[in-house]
């Protein structure tokens, strides 16, 4: 199934870090890793941290509306109306009237207060199945959960010692959540991008300051959607994407993109849509969740959102889009997509040991497809998650023109080059030294 969805469009996987355990984790990491190697293409694995979130118990909840329940830390009761969940810390934070939000907005209760052996009491507004595992939301309340948690700490020693290429920070309040994390990893020598992923109130109004500590965002419209009215969602996803576009940093949007392909093989006109203006935007990637983790129709989702993104790249209009970097090396990189664009160059390719000079080459959105050769492993994968970026590994080789030769040797496996084409390479000289991004050369494929 993994190698289908690979073959399907799929560059990226993310493993949910709220469900399952650390060998699952692991496990799912390896099993990414050996489908990609099996078909020869890279793959990047995004580790999604569970955060500051609340969830409930291993059990099932019939909640019916008027009815009065109990909310407790741990295992609950379902034959006695107590609700079981991760954490019960925010109870004194909540007033009287506070709305519940339960399974994304499905179910909600309405807070009623504390009982004296320190359960929360809570009524039914709105009810229905409650099943194990899913979210609590409490709009506006203080959880009073640190950043990173103790769940996320273990997990990200398993992230660490695995080898995952990204990692999603979930429900970052502040740029100081973002300082927090990254300490933590600095600490145990986790150097991997971290993302932040807007999905409630505080981060709204944080949003510059959370996309400058951040290596990239996700527009997290499923917890979103919770925390703020549904009808600010479409101008809160522009803002997200066009301030994490002027920074130059990654951003995803995620959720419900082709929900009803979980149950039906063909999406509504409303989703075709709504992925087409996500494209049309320009972010680098599109996340499918639950269509892809629990969906009737994995496969096909991934090859429809495929076939909906290229559509809508044939439409766009700006060949290289401005960012204000200030560094020397994406001074380059910019110089290097406006030579392409004037030599009509089939691809410009750029060679990376540290990884920087793709991310800086994507974040312009030049409209031409940029190569990005790899000696570094972790380079190679992390990579896929870049706008128009395709990845290609490489030996390390001490003489130019031999490396060159070899890259045009792949793209034309890849069939992506032909005799007479122009390529553009961008890279540091002398190509064997740790020399930062310098040189820019026109390459005529004989």
């Amino acid at each position: 199934m993994l190698e289908a969805a690979l073959r399907a469009g799929a560059d990226a996987v993310r493993i949910n870090f709220s469900h399952g355990d650390s060998a699952q984790h692991v496990r799912y990491l390896k099993l990414v890793r050996a489908a990609a190697a099996k078909l020869g293409r890279p793959c990047a694995v995004l580790a999604d941290l569970m955060g500051p979130k609340i969830r409930v118990d291993r059990a099932t909840y019939i909640l019916e509306p008027g009815k009065l329940v109990s909310l407790t830390k741990g295992r609950g009761v379902p034959e006695n109306n107590v609700i079981g969940l991760t954490h019960a810390g925010w109870f004194d934070n909540a007033k009287s009237g506070q709305r519940i939000l339960l399974d994304d907005g499905k179910l909600e209760l309405e807070f009623l207060g504390t009982l004296k052996n320190g359960n929360g009491r809570a009524k039914v507004v709105r009810g229905g199945t409650l099943k194990p595992g899913k979210s609590l939301n409490v709009p506006g309340v203080d959880l009073g959960l640190p950043m990173p948690t103790a769940k996320d700490r273990i997990d990200l020693k398993v992230i660490q010692k695995a080898g995952f290429d990204w990692i999603a920070a979930s429900f970052v309040s502040s740029a100081e959540d973002v300082r927090k994390l990254r300490a933590f990893c600095d600490r145990i020598h986790l150097t991997v991008p971290i993302i932040s992923k807007i999905e409630n109130a505080a981060a709204v109004e944080k949003l510059e300051e959370i996309v400058e500590a951040s290596d990239g965002v996700m527009v997290a419209r499923g917890d979103l959607g919770v925390e703020v009215e549904l009808e600010r969602i479409p101008t809160l996803q522009r803002n997200v994407i066009h301030a994490a576009r002027a920074a130059g940093k990654v951003t995803i949007v995620a959720t419900q993109m082709l929900e009803t392909m979980m149950e039906n093989p063909l999406p509504t006109r409303a989703e075709v849509t709504d992925v087409s203006t996500a494209a049309l935007s320009r972010v680098d990637s599109l996340m499918l969740s639950g269509e892809t983790a629990a969906g009737k129709y994995p496969v096909e989702t991934i090859a429809m959102m495929a076939r909906i993104i290229r559509m809508a790249e044939k439409n766009l209009e700006e060949d290289i889009v401005s960012v204000p970097h200030s560094d020397a090396m994406a001074l380059m990189c910019e110089a290097g997509l406006y030579l392409s664009l004037i030599a009509g160059a089939r691809a410009l390719i750029t060679i990376s040991t540290r990884g920087s000079t793709p991310r800086y080459l994507s974040s312009y959105r030049g409209n031409i497809p940029i190569v990005v050769a790899c000696t570094n492993e972790a380079i190679y994968h992390r990579s896929t998650l870049y706008y128009s970026m395709n990845p290609m590994r490489i030996e390390p080789v001490r003489e130019t023109e031999t490396v060159f030769r070899k890259i045009e040797k792949g793209l034309r496996n890849w069939k992506l080059v032909n005799r007479g084409d122009v390529l553009v390479f961008v890279f540091g000289y002398p190509i064997h030294g740790k020399h930062r991004t310098n040189t820019i050369r026109r390459w005529d494929v004989e």
